[in-house]
């Protein structure tokens, strides 16, 4: 006989951890090998993925810190006023085309366009796609996607750009409601990555961003049920992950138990502290179910799942997330709990949107947080060896992430 998955347990939150985040097995996962999708399947995962994955992050942290310290790290950073002396004099030392290439990845768009009108390598396809990053930064997407097929068109010898390209297209092209093409940029985007030149950290980020917007795609179009099986079969679960076939029971003592708790615990711990707040929803979403308030316990739920840890001297979460933190955890116990209420249900539309909100960067909010930097290897007929000689792509690693000390 199976054993109920739900347990009033008031002393301990942590008991189910069932899945990880997408983000962190993925990229590991990717990062082991080569990414079809055949060989995803069959590659098995490191042994310790959230260890690995916590020194990964400590060794990235480190080449961030050191990098942000150097004159073009400087130059990047845009706290406070953008008009800074370092972004002044790292200037100086560029290009024209330089100039242009530093602007847009520092999300200077309109800054980037204007010295872009005057430059003579504007119709280039090196141009062409900087005009479209530029355009598409600034929510002008039908503009951008007219930028982007005029650059595709002019692909060549000369103008040979990898698979973030395709990614940068498809951002635009989904944003505009274009889903079909964007669907078809993302599949490039996956085909070209194995071959690319582009730094391997790019590659697993581009094939990780680019599956997880198509299975996005998909559930925009309705197809919520194929599209939560795709998110749950990237991260080598299955149903069985969230123990559908057990029964949610609590008898009379439990149920007294909750009834109590609820009534001495009716306000949250203080918004400062996360992780004692998740854990707090977690625990009265529990005490709502053995109560019999389902409608409730969801509510407290999903409460749990909106919480985020503040960032760490002013880094993304993505560099700063823990897979195996206490935080992490307590979110995953909420959102397994969770999902498995949205599929007791057969209610996969929620089931979605609480499986993408496990993971620690949303594909549907993506394209604003992950890969926004141009890699320069990709325009390289608008810069000069000076230009790739004052630039590190440790710089667009970082960028990938959002700009610099930005809140």
């Amino acid at each position: 006989m199976s054993q109920p998955i739900f347990t009033i347990d008031l002393s301990n939150l942590d008991s189910r951890q069932n899945f990880r985040s997408l983000y962190f097995a993925l990229v590991l996962l990717l990062a082991t090998g080569s990414i079809g999708s055949q060989a995803m399947a069959q590659t098995p995962p490191p042994a310790d993925p959230a260890g690995e994955m916590r020194e990964s992050l400590k060794q990235k942290r480190e080449i961030f810190a050191k990098w942000e310290k150097t004159e073009e790290g400087l130059a990047y950073s845009v706290s406070g006023n953008k008009n800074t002396a370092a972004k002044t004099n790292f200037m100086a030392k560029l290009s024209p085309g330089g100039k242009i290439y530093f602007l847009t990845c520092r999300q200077d768009y309109s800054e980037a366009l204007k010295l872009l009108d005057a430059f003579a390598k504007r119709d280039t396809g090196s141009g062409l796609y900087v005009r479209a990053k530029c355009l598409d930064g600034m929510h002008r997407r039908l503009e951008a996607i007219s930028a982007y097929t005029k650059a595709r068109a002019k692909i060549s010898k000369n103008f040979n750009p990898g698979p973030r390209f395709n990614l940068h297209f498809s951002a635009a092209q989904a944003a505009a409601g274009q889903d079909i093409e964007a669907i078809k940029n993302l599949k490039i985007a996956i085909d070209k990555s194995p071959t690319s030149d582009q730094f391997s950290t790019s590659r697993s980020a581009v094939v990780s961003s680019a599956l997880k917007r198509l299975f996005y795609l998909e559930e925009k179009k309705g197809k919520y049920q194929s599209a939560f099986e795709h998110y749950l079969s990237l991260n080598g679960t299955d149903k069985s992950q969230f123990t559908l076939n057990e029964p949610i029971t609590a008898d009379g003592a439990i149920k007294a138990k909750a009834v109590r708790w609820l009534k001495e615990h009716s306000v949250p711990p203080k918004a400062n502290d996360p992780l004692a707040r998740c854990k707090y929803f977690t625990t009265a979403a529990k005490a709502h179910l053995a109560s019999g308030n389902i409608a409730k316990a969801k509510d407290c739920l999903v409460a749990a799942l909106e919480l985020r840890e503040p960032s760490v001297a002013n880094l993304p979460v993505e560099l700063t997330a823990d897979p195996s933190s206490p935080f992490r955890q307590a979110k995953e116990t909420a959102g397994n709990l969770l999902i498995t209420l949205d599929l007791k249900d057969k209610d996969y539309k929620s089931a979605c949107k609480h499986i993408r909100a496990t993971f620690v960067t949303d594909p549907a909010r993506e394209d604003q947080m992950m890969l926004v930097c141009l890699s320069m290897k990709d325009v390289a007929e608008l810069v000069t060896p000076r230009d790739r000689a004052l630039h590190s792509t440790v710089a667009e690693e970082r960028l990938d992430f959002g700009t610099l000390n930005s809140k």
